[in-house]
């Protein structure tokens, strides 16, 4: 409807203009006219005083009208405009305008006698050659009207097949044939869409084959391999993975939880569409008591993230290392519990002798602190390796403890020490102090963070904890702050290392085994939670806990 009304309103637009300017050109005219009006009867004037006045206008070229009369149609004319007031003495020149014609008048005293003067206007003075220029106006500007909207409407048409054809190779489909002149506007476009179209087919047999050969390739991996979309719909998976699950995996599209019953690695995959959080863990397969895995569940960034986003999970069996792990933890148990009986007689009767007389008594004494301390070391080394493999059982137990409650009471079994150095303890707490977790756990870790900082603290210096509860997160975070003699930069790196001392010497005077921060590192993974170090040597060490509830 457009383009029929488009030629038509254009053609129109043309007559306006052509109007507009038949106006002005007669309007400039009028103006000339006016001019020449006004030089007559100024001529008239001077004539007037030696002639009589219609002799006067007879040669001032105007004519002479009485006002008396009405025998002629001029003087009908000027008669009925006196009558209207139109004329009047002392008025400046009167124009009365026809179509074809632009008569003026100028009246010079009050006898009653006017001069006037009748002009043809830009059309009337030469009729056949106005209708000449308006024929040829309109020839030239309708043909070029009409030239370019069929021009247009030819390229219109080409684009739309341009654009068919497009339309076709992106929908996989052979495009139409068409044919353009080699001047054509498009021909340049249409012979780089027959090029996209033969590159778009190549691109597409190679992406063929490189799916091929990466199915191949993830169907031959010994870990397991499962991929998902955006809305947890399995879009490739392996044998590995479907052998690991112990499921047969369906090929077509369908969510994950029909074959991942494990809730650990439910709630790993689940975040990580919710939160694009990768994930990495440990666990135990449900229907497969002795199968562990390494399950790394992993967001895949893309152009597009929010429509594209892929997440990538992977399995890697532990089987077989967990069960050598778990013979040398048991290894280490038996020899622990070996060794605490005759350790705690030691220490018991070396302080039943630290209580009695003996023939020297310095070197008696001597003996038997150093009989007590190596005993007191030993039942910790001891407690400290049963720390450890207590850490490795993934517990789900859960209670609801009170972290102030918690962690008071770990700063009372430490008070002598606390004392022993006159350390100062502040303590923050921001948020819920209620929270439901693994109490063992959490206790283990809030105590060995609070014996480091009083063991490594200087005399006199302060600790600062602070305990944050994010209800909105639903996280813990605890923050611990000492004074003490820091830890270097290159230390800082290895200190979560079992039975590695920053500094041995200050360990074997302070008692400390060198796995507290091992038992930390190591019960925070199985929280998922994760531990930062702020250090400098000398300034005091700054620890930084992080726990989702």
């Amino acid at each position: 409807m457009k383009r029929k009304i488009g030629p038509i309103v254009a053609i129109l637009i043309s007559v306006i203009i052509f109007i507009i300017l038949a106006t002005f050109s007669d309007s400039i005219l009028g103006s000339s006219q006016n001019n020449m009006f006004t030089e007559e009867t100024d001529s008239f004037q001077e004539l007037k005083k030696n002639h009589d006045p219609s002799e006067a206008a007879r040669i001032a070229g105007l004519s002479y009208v009485d006002l008396k009369k009405e025998d002629t149609p001029l003087q009908k004319q000027a008669y009925d405009m006196y009558h209207r007031g139109r004329i009047a003495p002392g008025k400046n020149y009167v124009t009365d305008t026809t179509f074809g014609t632009r008569t003026m008048y100028f009246m010079s005293n009050s006898n009653r006698h006017v001069v006037a003067k009748k002009f043809d206007r830009l059309w009337s003075q030469s009729p056949m050659t106005s209708v000449i220029i308006a024929l040829m106006y309109f020839l030239i500007t309708d043909s070029v009207i009409l030239f370019y909207y069929r021009k247009r409407q030819q390229l219109s048409n080409d684009i739309k097949s341009v654009t068919e054809n497009l339309r076709r190779v992106r929908k996989n489909k052979e495009m139409a044939s068409l044919i353009l002149s080699p001047d054509d506007e498009l021909y340049g476009l249409v012979e780089q869409t027959n090029k996209i179209s033969m590159d778009i087919n190549d691109l597409r047999d190679d992406v063929r084959l490189r799916e091929r050969r990466f199915r191949g390739l993830v169907g031959h991996l010994p870990i397991g391999v499962m991929l998902l979309n955006s809305q947890g719909d399995v879009l490739l998976h392996n044998q590995a993975m479907a052998s690991l699950l112990n499921v047969n995996i369906s090929n077509d599209i369908h969510p994950f939880i029909e074959d991942i019953k494990t809730y650990s690695l439910s709630r790993m995959i689940e975040h990580t569409l919710k939160k694009n959080k990768n994930h990495h863990r440990e666990i135990q397969l449900v229907g497969n008591s002795q199968k562990f895995v390494d399950a790394n569940v992993i967001r895949l960034i893309h152009s597009r993230e929010d429509f594209d986003q892929q997440v990538l999970v992977i399995l890697y069996d532990l089987t077989e290392s967990r069960q050598i792990e778990r013979m040398q933890v048991d290894f280490v148990n038996n020899v622990s519990h070996e060794l605490k009986t005759p350790v705690t007689s030691i220490e018991g009767f070396s302080e039943t002798l630290l209580g009695g007389a003996k023939d020297d008594p310095k070197k008696l004494d001597h003996f038997l602190k150093i009989i007590h301390s190596e005993s007191i070391r030993l039942t910790e080394l001891i407690q400290d390796i049963l720390s450890l493999s207590k850490v490795k059982r993934d517990t789900e137990k859960t209670d609801v403890i009170n972290l102030h409650d918690d962690v008071n009471k770990i700063l009372e079994r430490q008070s002598l020490a606390i004392k022993k150095h006159n350390l100062t303890v502040k303590q923050d707490y921001f948020g819920n102090q209620e929270v439901t977790v693994n109490k063992e756990k959490i206790n283990l870790v809030f105590r060995n963070l609070i014996k480091n900082a009083i063991s490594y603290n200087k005399e006199n210096g302060e600790i600062d904890l602070e305990v944050h509860h994010d209800e909105i997160e639903n996280r813990i975070k605890f923050i611990i702050k000492d004074t003490g003699i820091g830890i270097s930069e290159e230390d800082q790196g290895r200190i979560f290392e079992r039975f590695y001392r920053v500094d041995r010497s200050r360990s074997l005077e302070t008692g400390g085994t060198g796995l507290g921060l091992a038992i930390v590192k190591e019960t925070l993974d199985t929280l998922d939670g994760d531990i930062r170090i702020e250090s400098h040597k000398g300034l005091g060490t700054k620890f930084t806990v992080d726990i989702p509830l």
